[in-house]
């Protein structure tokens, strides 16, 4: 019950998201850290919350080329790593003694990991600079590089490279702990060497891979050192950028980043771009965007450059609760993410094609158009009836219900099944289209009577319209005959079934307060639950029923495997029973504290709790049998232990 009691208050409400999108936006998700107190998890154009994950603290989230994200965990104080299954496969950190900074860590393409840390020397300030004291402690960045099996093939320290004397006017070198560089972004140049974002220096370098040298610095007024000569680009008699954030090399070479600002006479944040002239050592401003209204942007920002041509700037610290804005290099704004109420500034936001399909293409005057991703499960087939030209078009195919579902009359669906497509299509006057999709076994074994197909324009706002051309080819296949952009959902009259969501299948190390979540059927008047400690639901069952479409268990069984289903209750009528799920409730051990150390591997990361959830005190087992949380005054505590391959145990532990 104790461990119940701590979970349950790690498990909090999903802040809201507004986002603002026209239509012409890129395809995918936006990962955005900072949404959820607990919780990793993507963003879709309505602003909801999908496909979360249980973490604890977390920030920059970014996309991995294996279609799946990884994210910084703050407990672990290592990066983690999530395929695209939604399931954590790896994790990774800086080796020691260094620690691993959150700024930047992520696995490339070919499956090498590059990770930031940092490092602390003392060194005698005072025979450097006016003024600095013997003994201070300065903050150093560490990059390391590791091929697929972890084995390290780059290090880089910038206290080798680059002085303490190149900060910034304000960055104080006279006190006793000094972070002089604060590295904040590394990426990897066309040809293969390092370009890192040095926020406290006001520069962006470039290193040698081979040796480690500093092969040029890019720095703006504020800046001690630069090697360019900025065009273009002067306010105010200040030149280029100050305190920026992740440069990034863009499709045509150009290089992009979030300039803050900071030390500008008037602060203002951007994303700005720049064609470097490594010859004439010339930095000459290509784009820049800048919102109608001023933004101050402190600290954090990021830029990403997206498939379809659009740029996503995320803004940091600013005050004003904007998150993030999509937008064309015209100036055009395709979508605006913003919040009153995250309990975190997300350090930066990206998107990508996680959790869904995509496809996109161009339709030629005559010939049909396959919308095929790499798996072919996009499952739809655009036909010209009338269009003058070729012209692009893009789907997207989505395995969650759509939100805020509103019907325009009594033809309104029992059931949504759990699958929708957003179809763009371009709006010249006079072209038209059919499309056929390919549903797979979304709809098998229903009546083909009871199945209709919904339209509405926008994707999660407006009302669906019933699509009256529509003609279902049994078993799996639609036919409109003329298709319209939008967002298009499958529904049925009967409510057979409801399916399933969270906890996932099989899931270990749930909560013995765990939340349970099932697709909402529309009319529906209740949905009836059952769970047992038996597939065949005859030992411990519970059963009851419930308005709405998640409900929270309390104080079950630890170490205990359950099974359950639901089905849904409209009127007389009741549902088929969905599938069947199983989950597995955590474990917690009660210890002393002599023996925690000898039950757990080096270099296990334990925090300690007390009884009502407070942090208590954090600690490393560095040897076997090592005493452990001498500082904690209470008698009962509950120990989180993260042992180095990121297994998670829960100890009741008995401090004496």
């Amino acid at each position: 019950m104790l461990s119940a009691l701590f979970l349950l208050m790690l498990l909090t409400d999903t802040h809201h998201l507004s986002v603002q999108t026209s239509g012409n936006q890129a395809q995918g998700y936006y990962l955005i850290s900072g949404v959820n107190d607990d919780s990793v998890g993507l963003v879709d154009n309505s602003g909801r919350f999908l496909f979360a994950l249980q973490s604890g603290p977390t920030t920059n989230m970014q996309p991995s080329a294996d279609g799946g994200f990884t994210y910084f965990d703050g407990s672990l104080q290592a990066y983690v790593r999530v395929d695209s299954l939604f399931l954590k496969v790896d994790t990774f950190r800086i080796s020691a003694p260094y620690l691993t900074d959150f700024h930047e860590g992520y696995q490339t393409a070919d499956g090498r990991y590059i990770i930031l840390g940092t490092e602390t020397r003392t060194i005698d300030m005072s025979v450097i600079f006016p003024g600095g004291k013997p003994n201070a402690q300065i903050i150093g960045a560490v990059i390391q590089e590791y091929d697929r099996s972890k084995r390290l093939t780059f290090e880089w320290k910038s206290l080798d490279h680059v002085a303490v004397t190149e900060s910034t006017i304000d960055i104080d070198i006279t006190h006793n702990r000094i972070d002089y560089l604060h590295a904040n972004a590394i990426i990897e140049d066309l040809d293969g060497n390092f370009i890192v974002s040095c926020r406290n220096t006001d520069q962006i370098i470039k290193i040698s891979r081979s040796t480690g040298a500093v092969l040029w610095r890019l720095g703006g007024s504020a800046a001690t050192r630069s090697d360019f000569t900025f065009v273009n680009d002067a306010a105010d008699g200040f030149s280029g950028f100050s305190h920026q954030h992740t440069p990034i090399i863009t499709r045509n070479g150009e290089l992009m980043l979030f300039d803050n600002g900071t030390l500008k006479a008037e602060p203002f944040a951007r994303v700005v771009a720049y064609r470097l002239n490594l010859e004439e050592r010339t930095a000459t401003k290509t784009w820049e965007y800048r919102p109608a209204i001023n933004t101050v942007v402190p600290t954090m920002g990021s830029v990403q450059e997206l498939p379809n041509g659009n740029i996503l700037v995320g803004w940091g610290t600013n005050s004003s609760g904007m998150i993030a804005t999509e937008v064309d290099r015209g100036g055009r704004i395709h979508a605006e993410i913003s919040s009153a109420d995250l309990p975190a500034y997300p350090y930066r936001v990206y998107k990508a094609v996680i959790g869904m399909k995509s496809a996109s293409g161009v339709l030629g005057t005559s010939d049909s158009l396959h919308m095929r991703a790499t798996d072919t499960t996009v499952g739809l087939k655009i036909r010209p009836v009338h269009v003058a030209q070729p012209v692009s078009v893009s789907v997207e195919r989505h395995a969650t219900l759509p939100a805020a579902a509103e019907f325009t009359d009594l033809s309104a669906p029992c059931m949504i099944f759990p699958e929708r497509w957003m179809l763009a299509l371009p709006d010249s006057a006079g072209n038209t289209y059919s499309a056929t999709f390919d549903l797979g076994h979304t709809v098998a074994e229903r009546d083909p009577s009871s199945i209709a197909v919904y339209q509405r324009p926008q994707e999660g706002s407006g009302t669906f319209r019933r699509v009256t051309s529509a003609v279902i080819i049994y078993p799996s296949t639609i036919t409109i005959a003329s298709a319209e952009p939008g967002e298009y959902i499958v529904g049925s009259s009967y409510c057979i079934a409801t399916a399933l969501i969270y906890p996932p299948t099989n899931a270990i190390d749930v909560s013995t307060s765990p939340r349970l979540d099932w697709t909402r059927a529309v009319g529906a008047d209740e949905y009836e639950v059952e769970l047992s400690t038996s597939p065949y639901f005859d030992e411990d069952p519970v059963f009851f029923r419930t308005e709405a479409d998640q409900t929270r268990l309390e104080s079950l069984r630890q170490g205990t495997t359950y099974w359950w289903h639901v089905r849904v209750i409209r009127g007389h009528d009741v549902g088929d029973w969905s599938e069947v799920r199983s989950f597995t409730t955590e474990r917690t051990t009660s210890v002393s504290a002599a023996d925690l150390a000898s039950d757990l591997p080096v270099e296990t990361r334990i925090v300690a709790y007390d009884l009502l959830g407070n942090e208590l005190a954090r600690d490393v087992i560095v040897r076997e049998g090592q005493p452990l949380l001498r500082t904690c005054s209470e008698r009962t505590i509950i120990v989180v232990a993260t042992t180095p391959k990121g297994q998670v145990r829960r100890f009741i532990v008995m401090v004496r």
